[in-house]
């Protein structure tokens, strides 16, 4: 069993949240194929490419799954795409043999063979891929570049997006009750953003955004996953809005479904509200946590500088 943690105050995920409030999600879900990360004080530049790679199904035996290629990354440059196979590194085989298709340890290993190889060589240096395009295989020579250079300080960029996202003055929250079938669950509201003087309050429920839906339904009332999941539809409809969007939402409050129309703001232009920490969940299921809002920021930029390193592993 794995631990994926998901911090969407840092990747402007939480997009109705102030901009100092913030959930941690931790799933707890067997099936996940996700990389363990280990922290590092070596301050030495990491090579990397470019790529994001992801495993986790029986075509893992022609290499490793290209999920995302960095604009203007050496890897775009050599024609590597997204959806591409890479089956080797200098030599070093990434394919999963078949008699270890669905082991998610042994599909992992793949990966950090790859993290490993680039581990040893120094930006600049050039890397030997074979690469699986279109049902052909072909050798690629990438001259690699520092993590710094091409994905540039994680911090500055995190708070770019933070202050700049569309924002209407509401923290939510996923209780993983029955309730949920009327909406994800606003636990907060600034008392001088849009949402406020839209006269929306904490409590309420937000039953639909922009026509998406987010109530869950009856039979999965409870499932922390499902709930979980309307959230992130919520967020995923929200990143599509830009400060001054009208954003239309169907509200659950006082027993009956309102619409509600708010004009979305820049983040950076709502106030700060300090919450407590609260956490649900039994320790098996997901585990919804609220951050004090008054120390958000320093526990994101202690979190980033240690984990900087940590995170060119995954993303080479």
């Amino acid at each position: 069993m794995r631990t994926r943690l998901l911090i969407p105050f840092a990747l402007a995920a939480g997009a109705l949240a102030t901009p100092v409030m913030g959930q941690v999600v931790i799933r707890r879900d067997p099936g996940a194929h996700v990389r363990t990360m280990s922290f590092s004080d070596d301050e030495t530049p990491r090579a990397v490419i470019g790529v994001t790679t992801s495993t986790g199904d029986a075509r893992d035996t022609l290499g490793l799954l290209v999920t995302d290629v960095a604009s203007d990354s050496p890897a775009g440059k050599a024609g590597i795409q997204e959806g591409d196979r890479i089956q080797s590194i200098n030599g070093i085989d990434l394919k999963l043999e078949r008699i270890d298709i669905g082991d998610s340890e042994m599909a992992d290993a793949m990966a950090r063979r790859l993290t490993r190889e680039l581990g040893k060589v120094k930006p600049g240096d050039n890397v030997t891929l074979r690469v699986y395009h279109n049902g052909q295989a072909r050798a690629v020579t990438v001259k690699t570049v520092s993590s710094q250079e091409l994905y540039g300080d994680p911090m500055a960029r995190m708070a770019g997006e933070m202050e700049n996202r569309a924002a209407l003055g509401v923290s939510l929250g996923v209780a993983g009750s029955k309730r949920d079938t009327l909406g994800v669950l606003i636990m907060g509201v600034d008392d001088d953003g849009p949402a406020a003087a839209a006269g929306l309050e904490e409590g309420n429920r937000i039953a639909a955004i922009n026509g998406v839906d987010l109530k869950v339904d009856r039979a999965d009332a409870g499932d922390h996953y499902v709930s979980s999941a309307r959230l992130q539809r919520l967020q995923k409809a929200m990143s599509k809005v830009k400060p001054g969007d009208d954003v239309t939402l169907q509200v659950y409050a006082d027993g009956r479904f309102t619409t509600v129309h708010v004009k979305a703001v820049k983040a950076s232009t709502l106030g700060s509200a300090s919450r407590t920490v609260m956490v649900r969940g039994d320790g098996e299921g997901p585990m919804n946590i609220t951050v004090d809002g008054s120390q958000i920021r320093e526990t994101i930029q202690r979190a980033m500088d240690q984990a900087q390193r940590s995170l060119d592993r995954v993303r080479v």
